[in-house]
């Protein structure tokens, strides 16, 4: 068996601003990987503390460290920065001030092996301070879906496991296609259900694999007027996403979580963005039933004949 086939080179990419504390405890969990035949992109994006010299340390330490120095554009422009240079052919996100366990590639690429998937998933296991240990599940549960299935499982209760670009293993393809909007907030919410979709396989471990950092002080969980702009322009360009697709069923799932997002700013500026939402979602979903009723006729009258 071809060995370049049997052990693909990934690409871990890693945007970098303003986490010199953070920055060597991420790369050492990188470079300690079980799985070796990796990439790791530290994209500096203008940091203007200490991480590009850091970088540029580790750079000198393991030959797989490949620095970019950039502009500051923003998360998004330094993903895409990365997306770009990657020569992996299967990509994972990691954010400069978290952490995964050593054997979090491995266990990715042997998921997406093992079941013939575009990508994985693990869990994001929540940390706010300190060096936390991975705790191995006592048993180990996967789920395999479609694309459609996995957008939908972003409405089941697994929002917040979902709808993270980090603890994913993407086909690299796949990203380059959908690539991040530049200098928006919100920018999983508005990408990471592209990824899924355009996947014909998802597997969904329950492992928690990845150290996510939750920084209460971040932009996104602070409310701010380009905070809610952006997270509506989010939600509204996957309900057009979907309906252009005549998704119809994850086209109301969406509409649904949309609304009740929106809703729950509770200003007027909201009730009048939902009012022009529900119109035009009535008007489709007229549309969606007589699709239903449609097939329902289809499946009534073949088997019909069928019978005879």
């Amino acid at each position: 068996m071809n060995e370049s086939r049997t052990h693909p080179l990934i690409t871990i990419i890693v945007p970098i601003y303003r986490v010199e504390q953070y920055l060597d405890r991420c790369v050492k969990s990188l470079v300690n990987q079980t799985y070796t035949k990796i990439e790791i992109l530290l994209v500096d994006d203008g940091s203007p503390d200490s991480c590009p010299m850091l970088c540029e340390e580790w750079g000198k330490r393991d030959t797989r460290i490949k620095v970019l120095h950039k502009e500051n554009g923003g998360l998004s422009d330094a993903r895409n920065y990365g997306i770009v240079h990657a020569k992996g052919e299967y990509v994972s996100f990691v954010d400069s001030d978290d952490y995964v366990s050593t054997n979090y590639i491995k266990y990715l690429y042997d998921l997406i092996e093992k079941t013939g998937a575009d990508t994985s998933c693990c869990i994001l296991k929540t940390v706010t301070s300190g060096d936390e240990k991975f705790v191995q599940v006592e048993k180990e549960h996967l789920r395999v879906l479609t694309g459609k299935e996995a957008c939908a499982d972003l409405y089941n209760g697994n929002y917040a496991q979902m709808v993270v670009s980090c603890g994913k293993l993407y086909r690299t393809s796949i990203v380059r296609k959908n690539m991040y909007p530049k200098g928006r907030l919100h920018e999983d919410e508005a990408t990471t259900y592209k990824f899924l979709y355009d996947s014909k396989k998802v597997v969904v471990s329950n492992c928690a694999l990845y150290a996510y950092f939750q920084n209460v002080k971040s932009i996104t969980h602070t409310r701010s007027k380009k905070n809610e702009q952006d997270i509506s322009i989010a939600y509204y360009e996957r309900v057009a996403y979907f309906r252009e697709r005549k998704e119809w069923d994850l086209y109301a799932k969406t509409v649904n979580f949309y609304t009740g997002v929106v809703m729950a700013r509770g200003d007027s500026d909201s009730a009048l963005e939902v009012k022009t939402l529900l119109k035009k979602y009535r008007m489709d979903y007229h549309v969606f039933l007589r699709t239903k009723l449609r097939m329902y006729y289809f499946i009534m009258k073949t088997d019909a004949s069928t019978k005879r």
